[in-house]
């Protein structure tokens, strides 16, 4: 058990380490760009010699490709050992928001409301008898 436990501290280590490596290749880049831009910049990785600049919205990447250049040496300049020489920009897709669904609040029928009436009164809760007699007060009226 203790060598499974220490495989998944390696593993979490690791994770961190990526972690603020990432967010330090996103801090300089960010650092580099003018404030307008500056915000939507939201990952900044790389693949072999290939520096990929994560954005949140496609209308930024025209702008961006004025500052692919120098955003490319300030990173050969920081960070030699990884060798980039291109830039890539990918933009992340917004997640989609799932449609709020409206409920129909169909109230309790005549019997249940007299039944939450009565269980109100036997309740030592007064936030719980106060919500039974205000719901039982929603009751359909069933015509006779």
């Amino acid at each position: 058990m203790k060598p499974l436990l220490n495989q998944a501290k390696g593993a979490l280590k690791n994770l961190m380490e990526d972690a603020q490596l990432f967010q330090a290749l996103l801090t300089v880049a960010q650092e580099n760009l003018p404030d307008e831009l500056r915000n939507h910049l939201i990952g900044v990785s790389f693949d072999q010699q290939t520096m990929i600049l994560q954005l949140d919205e496609s209308i930024w990447a025209t702008q961006l490709r004025f500052y692919e250049a120098n955003l490319l040496s300030v990173f050969q300049e920081h960070f030699p050992h990884l060798e980039l020489n291109r830039v890539k920009v990918n933009i992340l897709p917004k997640p989609v928001e799932a449609p709020k669904q409206t409920r129909e609040m169909i109230p309790p029928s005549e019997t249940d409301a007299k039944v939450m009436l009565e269980i109100s009164e036997h309740v030592e809760s007064e936030g719980l008898k106060k919500a039974l007699r205000s719901l039982s007060k929603r009751a359909q009226k069933t015509p006779n």
